[in-house]
């Protein structure tokens, strides 16, 4: 076990002889050794002993709560893994420089495109394969960030459209919306795009990475724009997951509710949900990771740049 995910009410968690002790009103009491543990999602409020807390800071144990109706009240206490100075400084130095910056946020873009070319060519969708063939082309070529990203927006628009020939009709998914989903598969992605999102934000700080700053995504309150790059890449594989859920009707209408115009993915549903999302969640960490490492080694072996860390 490497993620505990709680997705019960009236849970209480606390901390005795090196293991989590969940209590439940109405379930057998649990005992998990914390040493098996990397995360520790909850779906709902959980009573927390703070000793809970100060456990998964020790041993790096990222702790999540993530709010379903309320996307913007989810949060999360990411443990810290390494402190890299100089990795981070050099970070910030070619994050201001925007030359700098561009051939590592052409990087992610093209992986991304790739990625979601190879996916295309499996259903032999030769229309958007031609158009997103190139839009790749392309993508090496472009100026500055904001041709790339207009680049890059076009790609997800025809990957989009290709995941919306192969849904269900009656799932009513005709395009991403996020605040507030108002369809299962707007729903669903949502959902997993938190849960990788999350992840990256692990493997940032795991690499010693500034996760707020990002080489693609541009700054923006509230938002750890690395761990949005890091994620690019990785976006058709996850988008593909999702659809085939729904493709192969694991999830669909009678799993999902709506009120206000939210669709919401219901108690049943999620542990299906979750069943098909456990062993995603290690595939797809070894992609982060991957990325995560390649970006620190790159850090690593750049001359300095300030005058600071020249002198030294």
């Amino acid at each position: 076990m490497s993620t505990l995910l709680i997705d019960r009410r009236n849970v209480s968690l606390d901390y005795e002889g090196q293991c989590l002790i969940v209590r439940h009103p109405e379930l057998p009491t649990r005992s998990i050794p914390i040493n098996r543990l990397q995360k520790v999602v909850c779906m709902h409020g959980v009573d927390l002993h703070t000793r809970v807390l100060g456990q998964c800071q020790s041993r790096g144990i990222d702790f999540i709560t993530l709010n379903a109706r309320h996307s913007d009240s989810s949060f999360a206490i990411h443990a810290s893994h390494q402190q890299q100075a100089r990795r981070r400084l050099v970070q910030y130095e070619l994050n201001a420089q925007p030359e700098h910056a561009l051939p590592i946020a052409r990087r992610l873009v093209h992986l991304k495109l790739a990625n979601g070319l190879r996916l295309l060519r499996r259903d032999a969708d030769s229309l958007h394969i031609d158009m997103l063939g190139q839009l790749l082309q392309r993508v090496r070529r472009s100026p500055d960030a904001d041709s790339l990203r207009g680049l890059e927006g076009s790609a997800q628009r025809i990957l989009f459209a290709h995941w919306r020939r192969l849904l269900p009709e009656s799932l009513g998914f005709e395009q991403r919306r996020r605040r507030p989903p108002p369809d299962p598969v707007n729903a669903l992605l949502s959902l997993t795009y938190t849960l990788v999102y999350h992840e990256a934000i692990r493997q940032c700080l795991v690499f010693g990475l500034d996760s707020w700053l990002g080489f693609y995504h541009r700054l923006a309150h509230g938002r750890h724009s690395l761990a949005c790059d890091l994620m690019e890449p990785l976006r058709p594989r996850i988008e593909l997951w999702v659809v085939n859920l729904c493709r192969e009707k694991l999830l669909d209408n009678r799993h999902f509710s709506n009120a206000s115009g939210q669709c919401l993915l219901g108690k049943a549903g999620r542990e299906l949900y979750y069943q098909q999302w456990y062993p995603m969640q290690q595939q797809w960490g070894r992609h982060l990771r991957r990325h995560a490492g390649v970006l620190a080694r790159h850090l690593d072996s750049l001359p300095p740049q300030s005058p600071v860390e020249q002198a030294a």
